[in-house]
């Protein structure tokens, strides 16, 4: 049997985890399909600072030699453009579920207690230049993150979006199927 050959990285949000949201149904369908992935779980709780999650991540991945697809949700969203900045990794694919827009306003929110994610505009420039396809998925009644910063990032990013009916923010394990069936359409595996 052949297993493809390429790597996730999920990167979850703000006070999320591998534990929780749709990552514990996604993780059995994806341990079914044979898939390579990992999902750190990023340290701060309520209190995150982008820094020490990007060091996290890239201490997950970097003695992957395989393509590489990042996820991110919600603050995981901006924290996965970040690390692509950052480290400039060839990303084969890019999906950025319920997605920040590159607005440094969002510093404010949450009272600021993860500001220093937002202290920059990120260099999407350079993000384009190590990204094959990207994709932004966003609910048009996410209670969070409101649509029009999903339509944002999309257009900058020149991304395909995906606007999903009454998905809110995706944290509901029931939206697992709905993501594993994207991300292998997209994907193809």
């Amino acid at each position: 049997m052949s297993y493809p050959d390429f790597k996730i990285l999920f990167i979850h949000g703000y006070t999320a985890s591998s534990k929780a949201d749709f990552y514990p149904a996604l993780s059995v369908l994806l341990d079914k399909a044979h898939i390579d992935y990992v999902i750190p779980d990023l340290p701060g709780e309520k209190y995150p600072h982008a820094q020490i999650w990007l060091e996290k991540l890239h201490e997950s991945i970097k003695n992957s030699t395989k393509p590489l697809i990042i996820v991110g949700h919600s603050l995981g969203t901006r924290t996965a453009l970040l690390y692509i900045e950052k480290y400039l990794p060839k990303v084969k694919h890019l999906f950025l579920i319920a997605a920040f827009a590159n607005r440094l306003e969002n510093t404010k929110r949450r009272d600021g207690v993860y500001s220093d994610f937002f202290e920059n505009m990120v260099d999407i420039a350079k993000i384009k230049s190590v990204v094959e396809h990207s994709y932004v998925l966003h609910s048009n009644d996410d209670h969070s993150i409101p649509i029009e910063q999903g339509r944002e990032i999309a257009h900058e990013l020149d991304a395909e979006i995906i606007v999903s009916i009454d998905r809110d923010h995706y944290c509901e394990p029931s939206n697992a199927p709905y993501l594993f069936s994207l991300l292998k359409e997209k994907i193809g595996f």
